[in-house]
């Protein structure tokens, strides 16, 4: 038995849906469940651990960094201005600009720069920091860089680099959790992960797992406007399943409340712009498909709210509105999404 909350357990299994197979799998969990947590930090430490370990494995990544060093040889290009300002001739030596092989790039320094900050914490245990000791033992010639130096948006994949890409959104999540947690000097779990990074997991959890499920689980982008007008941009769906005759929508949602305050003393009602955004979505599929396009907000169940399971056609068009309680038992989440696949197999939804 995993000695550690549904939540923590439960965003672990998400994490192994949504993430590459050859970085973290399902048979992990076999892992963990041998490992005790008092808190988040402590399992996320040891998925990186994990994570890192198998990259190494598939290669350490490499890549041209542009360096300038004094040099007595020439090496590169000469820098004939830093040459003269630093007086380098003096010492017999150039100042040289050139490009060097190396795993010193910003991913490997990131990687590098999210263990020792954990490693420094005092909120893993010291097995768990000897583990990501000996994970990074081949990143020695890699730098720590200033968390705030890291523009996360910018950063770029390639073939080469892209079994990467899950390891990094890995460290995000951990650097910004730590420095939110520092900054207000007590730990909680949603300090750890807000709301953005929490959608994010729930969202590629849900379609990386009708995917397993063997379904045409995928992002879907396409247009609202008629014309190109590149000020309106593209939409894009969480998740859309197809099969030869249907389509449904799903818009994953992950909020501290789901319902809000009505237009009466005493009402709730789920927010008007999701209603009208999954509507919009379902109307413009509608017209560009001959399949029967259907739509969900699929929200994630909050503590102090009651389940949600309904529907309502608008407009013609049918949406469901239901919850997913992230807080219960794992084969009950799965029961829940496989009643959802089983039920848009058989054209119920």
């Amino acid at each position: 038995m995993i000695n550690v909350d549904n939540k923590i357990r439960n965003i672990y299994y998400m994490l192994c849906y949504s993430f590459n197979k050859d970085l973290l799998s399902l048979k992990d969990v076999s892992r963990v469940g041998t490992e005790s947590f008092d808190n988040i930090y402590n399992l996320f430490s040891l998925i990186l651990c994990m994570m890192v370990r198998k990259q190494v494995k598939k290669g350490i990544n490499k890549d041209y960094i542009n360096t300038t060093d004094e040099l007595t040889i020439v090496k590169g290009k000469i820098n004939l201005s830093d040459t003269i300002k630093t007086n380098a001739l003096t010492r017999q030596k150039l100042v040289c600009n050139y490009d060097e092989f190396s795993e010193n790039n910003i991913l490997n320094q990131i990687i590098k720069t999210t263990a020792h900050y954990l490693i420094k914490s005092n909120k893993i245990g010291n097995a768990t920091k000897m583990e990501l000791k000996k994970s990074i033992i081949y990143f020695n010639n890699v730098d720590v860089i200033e968390v705030s130096s890291i523009n996360w948006k910018n950063l770029m994949y390639n073939r080469n680099n892209k079994s990467y890409k899950h390891i990094i959104v890995l460290c995000e999540l951990i650097l910004k959790g730590l420095i939110a947690s520092d900054k207000k000097g007590r730990e909680q779990f949603n300090e750890f992960l807000d709301e953005t990074a929490l959608h994010r997991i729930y969202e590629n959890f849900i379609r990386e797992y009708f995917k397993k499920k063997g379904l045409n689980s995928s992002k879907k982008r396409f247009r609202l406007t008629e014309d190109e007008n590149d000020i309106i941009g593209l939409a894009e769906t969480d998740i859309t399943l197809e099969d030869d005759k249907n389509m449904l929508i799903i818009d994953a949602k992950f909020y501290t409340h789901i319902l809000r305050e009505g237009r009466y003393p005493g009402s709730k009602i789920v927010s008007m712009g999701n209603i009208y955004q999954i509507n919009t979505y379902v109307e413009k599929q509608q017209f560009e498909t001959h399949k029967t396009v259907k739509g969900m907000l699929l929200y994630a169940q909050t503590v102090d709210e009651e389940p949600i399971n309904t529907s309502s056609r608008i407009a013609g068009k049918e949406i469901k509105i239901r919850t997913l309680d992230m807080n219960k038992d794992w084969s009950e989440i799965t029961q829940t999404l496989d009643n959802i696949k089983d039920n848009f197999l058989n054209g119920n939804i």
